[in-house]
């Protein structure tokens, strides 16, 4: 199951313009249903957007939740370098509650990604519900530290993240969102993660584009708790958006499979080095 809202995005890459629909449901419902697996996606638009839904996969059963507006997001890429991203938005207060999942069955889900893209998208009250329903919980740190301002996207701190982290069982992140989380400015990702991980989940990703991924683990494997993951860089650059939802998703996919996250880490970050490589959402994906 995967939950947060739908946007509608404009992606800007010089004088390249491209008009989609987004969000991290959107780009983790593809991987997950390119690498086989059944989808439910809970996600908030208005009603007026509802044919946005036609964008995802036919592996994918979505169960809008409609609101006056739909959250809107600018990608703005300035040069060559996928890491340096410029957004806007307009960040609509549409929070998921509990009483919107009362008539499922949980015991149908393997896991559940959490991909909130603001602090008021998946509040305390969801998460805690749905902490107990005995499955494991994926979260995308990303909604809960942006903030806007002039229109323009900002990080700051996460306030009251401890109440949070120890509902999760995997917690992703990137680099910069890494620095800023805990409101100081340190660039050791290992040790932020293992910090991170004090507070509850059982692993903290952190994403680094170019340079990999960096995985704190409580549980040691190959005698070690922190695992440095490599990245495949793709033949070529073409669209950068939505590279950390796709590895949250391939993540938990090879997690049904093993419980090395060194191994999942390798896989994600492959699975992401072919997203990177096409424009839009990763729909078909030959796995090796």
């Amino acid at each position: 199951m995967i939950i947060g809202p739908l946007t509608k995005d404009r992606i800007v890459k010089r004088d390249n313009v491209c008009n989609t629909v987004g969000g991290g449901v959107y780009y983790q419902s593809a991987v997950l249903s390119g690498l086989g697996m059944d989808n439910t996606v809970i996600t908030t638009m208005s009603k007026m957007d509802k044919g946005l839904m036609k964008q995802f996969p036919g592996a994918a059963q979505i169960i809008p939740i409609y609101t006056e507006k739909t959250m809107e997001f600018e990608n703005i890429y300035p040069d060559d370098n996928p890491n340096h991203r410029i957004q806007k938005t307009q960040i609509p207060v549409n929070p998921i509650k509990p009483a919107n999942f009362k008539d499922l069955n949980f015991k149908a889900y393997d896991a559940l990604l959490l991909s909130p893209l603001s602090p008021y998208d998946i509040p305390q009250e969801t998460v805690q519900y749905l902490s107990k329903q005995d499955i494991p919980i994926y979260l995308g740190a990303q909604g809960y530290l942006r903030h806007v301002e002039s229109g323009n996207v900002v990080l700051k701190p996460w306030r009251g993240y401890k109440r949070f982290l120890k509902l999760v069982d995997f917690l992703f992140l990137d680099e910069l969102e890494a620095r800023v989380i805990l409101g100081n400015s340190s660039d050791n990702c290992a040790e932020i993660a293992q910090v991170l991980s004090n507070f509850g989940p059982e692993e903290v990703i952190i994403t680094r584009g170019d340079r990999g991924a960096v995985i704190y683990s409580q549980i040691t494997a190959e005698n070690k708790n922190i695992h440095d993951i490599p990245s495949f860089p793709p033949e070529e650059i073409v669209d950068p958006t939505g590279l950390g939802d796709t590895f949250m998703a391939a993540y938990a996919v090879k997690k049904l499979e093993t419980p090395d996250p060194a191994e999942c880490g390798r896989f994600a970050a492959h699975i992401s080095s072919l997203k990177m490589g096409q424009k839009g959402a990763l729909f078909e994906i030959k796995r090796k």
